[in-house]
């Protein structure tokens, strides 16, 4: 209940702070790595929780220019999210990175539930919160309108793929 508390407030918080983003942001060179290992140990209690098994798959000498705060914030709505449309038990998230000519892409990519065609084009509007959202109840709608937000301001390029029943690609172009 707590980690739920805590993930309310840091979303309130951060929906706060976007109109105010560019007084915030610190562009820097980011370790990847050390980036998604952050968070995944952040949410180490609600893999456990889940019976979700991460892996990463992310070469250690991967950099990439981003704001380390606001890029763990959007990783982490990308892994709670992929937990929480992952019903089955013993069930992969796979957080991967690869270079793309001059683009480098970051994907979490799960085995959850996957999202309806007809929502997808609508997940990162604020508010929206789909027929999958209606079904556990736990949604706000803000999550990946967030982080849609906060990749146009970082220039970086938000991507989500899914089919129902084979989950979801949530991917960030830097």
């Amino acid at each position: 209940e707590l980690d739920r508390l805590k993930l309310g407030l840091d979303m309130v918080l951060m929906n706060a702070r976007i109109d105010s983003f560019e007084s915030d942001m610190h562009v820097e060179q980011v370790n990847l790595l050390n980036c998604v290992t952050e968070v995944i140990n952040e949410n180490k209690r609600l893999f456990i929780t889940n019976q979700v098994f991460p892996q990463v798959s992310i070469d250690d000498s991967i950099i990439v220019a981003s704001d380390s705060k606001w890029l763990k914030f959007m990783l982490s709505q990308f892994v709670t999210n992929a937990v929480k449309y992952t019903f089955e038990k013993n069930k992969k998230l796979v957080v991967s990175a690869k270079q793309h000519g001059t683009n480098i892409v970051v994907s979490v990519h799960d085995e959850g539930i996957g999202i309806p065609k007809s929502d997808l084009s609508r997940v990162t509007k604020a508010f929206f919160t789909g027929e999958n959202g209606r079904k556990t109840g736990e949604s706000t709608g803000m999550g990946l309108y967030l982080a849609k937000e906060i990749c146009e301001k970082l220039g970086h390029e938000l991507n989500i793929e899914s089919e129902i029943g084979n989950g979801t690609i949530v991917s960030i172009t830097f």
